[in-house]
């Protein structure tokens, strides 16, 4: 994948992402050590994303990919247990 193709790509990527953190409603569970774990791995995706921009910036395509993967494998793991509601927008070229 040439550099420009991977820089797009990601430029939605992280966008999409930064979208999903803003607007995703959290349903903390009852069980306060399952929350502690949910508040856990909300703050790793937001680390991840916040490595993915730095990478991104300094042109490190590869790395900004895996630290954005990762982010969104965790939104969506929280959201399939049910501690997360959001929809990922990928429709279009917006």
């Amino acid at each position: 994948m040439d550099d420009e193709l991977a820089k797009s790509k990601l430029e939605r990527y992280i966008k999409y992402a930064k979208n999903v953190l803003k607007d995703m409603v959290v349903c903390p569970p009852k069980d306060p050590s399952l929350s502690s774990k949910l508040e856990y791995n909300l703050s790793l995706a937001r680390q991840y994303f916040e490595d993915s921009e730095y990478y991104f910036g300094k042109g490190d395509f590869i790395t900004a990919l895996v630290c954005i993967a990762y982010c969104e494998g965790l939104l969506d793991a929280c959201r399939n247990l049910g501690w997360l509601k959001y929809e990922w927008n990928l429709g279009g070229k917006d």
